[in-house]
């Protein structure tokens, strides 16, 4: 904490987060409207700021006459919980594989190294187009698709640092004491490991809220009838010439999301880190 009191951009980053976090959690005691409420006489209404606009609406209404705002604050919940679940799903699969291909070596290596080259040389939106074409969209396939197809740079970043943990001098004194295979990786390789992983995790949940966006922007992602930041972006790219509010709001909150998440990653980045810590 004092660390971060230091460094202006971790708290910008931290300022963000606590604004996303704290709208997911209470969207329903501060959301003005219900997200779903249609209204076709406002439909189309600007921000209030604007001639035409109403402090009921205060940053406007879509093309069905729902709020923006009351969407917006919705639409957190659904990038949120897709981002975390979708990165500890990612992560899990990515530390398991990443060190047992690192610690055992030989074919295992070999194996879990071929499956992320096959993975790395299929395209990840059709990957994305065969799953939901056989699952149908919906909330839980986009977080298997996010989840299986993000845990290939946890993979390699692990593997590669436990190999090199591995011929560590304590490591094969250890060893040489007996310790079976699987406590020398709890108590002496992961410890090591998790500042890396700590990082990765929270660089990779600004992938993940980009990513579910860009599918459901796409038709690929959440139902239509769930407010989220990639559905009002598609909503509102008909707009953008004569409704330019439709498109800007949730674009933003992407944008300023993503943009909190990194800045916090990058502290993360070298405050673990002994030889960056003075660059904070």
């Amino acid at each position: 904490m004092r660390l971060m009191l230091t460094c202006k951009r971790a708290l910008v980053g931290v300022c963000l987060l606590i604004l996303v976090t704290s709208m997911a959690l209470l969207a329903p005691l501060i959301a003005p409207h219900d997200p779903g409420e249609q209204n076709l006489a406002a439909r189309l209404q600007p921000p209030a700021w604007l001639a035409g606009g109403s402090l009921q609406h205060p940053l406007g209404t879509d093309h069905l006459g729902r709020d923006i705002l009351s969407r917006l604050i919705y639409g957190s919940r659904i990038s949120l919980l897709v981002a975390l679940i979708a990165v500890a799903v990612s992560g899990t699969i990515g530390t398991l594989l990443g060190v047992a291909a690192g610690y055992w070596q030989g074919r295992i290596d070999s194996f879990i190294m071929l499956l992320a080259d096959v993975q790395l040389a299929f395209p990840f939106i059709l990957f994305a187009l065969a799953v939901m074409a056989v699952l149908g969209p919906g909330l839980r396939n986009v977080i298997v698709v996010l989840g299986i197809t993000g845990w290939v740079a946890y993979g390699r970043l692990l593997r590669a640092e436990v190999m090199s943990l591995r011929a560590r001098e304590y490591v094969e004194a250890v060893r040489a004491l007996g310790q079976t295979d699987g406590k020398i990786i709890l108590r002496h390789i992961l410890p090591n490991v998790m500042p890396s992983l700590i990082v990765m995790a929270s660089l990779r949940v600004a992938n993940m809220i980009i990513a579910e966006s860009s599918l459901t922007f796409m038709g690929l992602g959440v139902e239509p009838h769930i407010p989220t930041w990639g559905s009002m972006l598609a909503d509102g790219r008909a707009y953008i010439t004569s409704a330019w509010w439709l498109a800007t709001f949730p674009g933003l909150a992407i944008m300023l999301t993503v943009l909190g998440v990194n800045l916090v990653g990058d502290w993360l980045r070298t405050t673990l880190d002994p030889r960056l810590r003075n660059t904070v």
